[in-house]
This record gives C-alpha cells, structure tokens and sequence, in this order.
C-alpha cells in the first residue's frame, strides 16, 4: 500500500505557494491571471528500473535542479512509473555526493524532487511514461496493467501534489503509438475516449492543475498519409474533439527531426521550407483554433548524426515563434 505520510522534513520540503492554472487565449494562465511561460526540459529516471531521477550517479540532486534553473528553464517535465510510486527499492545513486538520499525509496525521493523544484519556483509536469518502468507501451494499459490502475496512478499524483507543490499538470499518457486509435469508437483502442475518462477523474481529485494529452500515431479516421510521430497526430481532434473542459486542455504533440528518424518529407527537395506544412496539418492549426498546443518533446542531436536536423530544428523553433507556440 502506497504510503500517505512521510517524515515531517519531507512534507514540509513540498510545501510552495499555491496557484491554481487555466487556458485561455492558447495560454497558460495562473488563478490571478498572470500568463506563464513554460520553457521546459525532462527530468528522466524515474520511469525507469532505477526508479530515480537520473545523473544521481554523478551529480547531487539539488545542485541538478539549480542548474536547471539557472539555464532559464521555468518547468520539468518529470516522467514516472507504477512502481515508483509504490515506494520501491532505487539504484545508480552516489550516496557520496547525495548522502541525504540514502535510506529512501523512490516515492519519498521523488517527494524530494518535487519538493526543491517548487521550492525554486520550477513548474512541474508529471508524464505518465512507461507501465512496466522500461517500455513506452503502445496503449494506456497492458495484459498486467489495468485502465483502472492507470486511472488510479494519476488520481494518485494528481491528489498527494495538490496544494502548492508547483504542479501545473499530469502528460496522462506518453506517445500513444500502434494500436491506439482516436474517434473509431473502439472502447478498447480509442485513445480519445480514455483520455477524457481519466481526465474527469484526475480534475475531481485535482481542479487547480492541467491536463496535457498527446496525440496519436496513424489513425483509420479523419487522418491524412503524411507520416506521424509517436504521440503526434492530432488531426483526428478536428473530428473528434475531447470533451475536456477547454480551461483545462492542453494538447502536447512530440515531434522529432532526421537525426531520430527520417520520415519522407525529410527527403523533399523543398526541406525545410515544406515543414510547416506539415506541422499545420498535424497539430498547429489547433494552435489557429485558439486551443494551447505545447510541444511535449522536439529534438536531436543538431545535426550529430544527419547534418539536416539542425535546418530541421531551426525551422522548428521559428515555425513556434511565428505561431505563437513558444511554451
């Protein structure tokens, strides 16, 4: 059984001022009305066998999360699994450069975690990553993994940060691929209909946060044949719309360069000039719509391993800023 309480120095360290968040405008709103900028960088580890956030290996904890901070980051996005939040065992840590770590398991850790990075005023995004702490599974569930756990995970999380820990949303799900579908009014592939099921159950728990959903991949419905990326398709939204209340969505397609994949356009003899194009008819004309569109994860290694992602990834950067798609 998960644990509720911790030790009074842990729950203290998650104390931070409270704010509740809405949409409006395409943008981010604090309960005063002050808009925010989410410039955010992931935090991973803890969706992984280590159970841990990462670099604990080679860093302390808390001089990471100064460097975030003081890289300009405003956010973190902060992917977790099941079993981290069943307080389990951790690995890959360097009890010598983080000695107050030692003797903790991963929920308390993760408590700590999340407790420094509201402290330093860092907004927070939980993701539901992975369900088996090392595969992005291609649905919500899996054979030993329920909808009604998964609804539970994020009831769970939605409830323990609630209060003024920096949270601003849960990503319900990471980069639904494969099997999912949206609108086909499949109850057991239609990605749509769970994601606004667990929604309505996390906002209930927790009405001052966000709810981040992805996109899919290819779709057998209101879907183009221009290839898509995990989590990236949210064409099928235009006929299908989620029924999430609109201060409350945001949608957070992933979108990735040559260095990770070569998709066709890529070998277009117009690249870069043809991606936004593309990038309009994936996600960006809900951005046009008025609906916050947050790009969820972008990147590569800038031309590391295909010299034409760093053209891709500049285009990227400027197809945000002349859309207004800048968190």
């Amino acid at each position: 059984m998960r644990k509720l309480l911790h030790t009074i120095a842990i729950l203290f360290a998650l104390a931070a001022t409270s704010n509740a968040y809405y949409v409006e405008g395409g943008k981010v709103h604090t309960d005063s009305g002050q808009r925010i900028d989410l410039y955010g960088v992931s935090w991973f580890g803890f969706e992984t066998h280590n159970n841990v956030a990462h670099g604990l290996w080679a860093r302390n904890w808390q001089d990471m999360i100064q460097q975030i901070k003081d890289s300009g980051f405003t956010a973190v996005r902060l992917p977790f699994c099941p079993a981290t939040l069943d307080g389990t065992g951790v690995s890959s840590i360097n009890y010598f450069l983080n000695p107050d770590l030692e003797g903790l398991d991963s929920l308390e850790i993760m408590d700590l975690v999340i407790g420094e990075l509201g402290r330093q005023g860092l907004y927070i995004l939980l993701d539901h990553h992975t369900a088996d702490c090392q595969t992005i599974n291609e649905l919500w569930y899996t054979g030993e993994y329920s909808e009604r756990e998964w609804i539970d995970d994020l009831v769970f999380v939605a409830e323990r940060y609630s209060g003024g820990h920096g949270l601003v949303g849960i990503d319900m799900k990471n980069e639904p691929h494969g099997q999912d579908t949206w609108g086909t009014g499949n109850v057991s592939s239609d990605w749509n209909r769970a994601a606004e099921t667990a929604a309505a159950e996390v906002l209930a728990a927790n009405p001052d946060i966000l709810i981040f959903v992805q996109g899919v991949q290819d779709n057998p419905v209101c879907s183009g044949p221009i290839s898509h990326w995990w989590g990236g398709n949210l064409e099928p939204f235009a006929c299908y719309p989620l029924d999430v209340p609109a201060d409350k969505l945001v949608l957070s397609p992933h979108v990735y360069g040559p260095d990770v994949f070569v998709q066709p356009y890529f070998n277009d003899p117009s690249f870069p000039q043809n991606m936004p194009a593309v990038w309009d008819t994936h996600f960006g004309y809900l951005a046009d719509q008025g609906y916050s569109v947050i790009i969820g994860e972008f990147g590569g290694r800038y031309g590391d391993n295909d010299p034409r992602d760093r053209d891709w990834q500049d285009a990227l950067i400027r197809y945000m800023d002349d859309n207004d798609m800048t968190d």
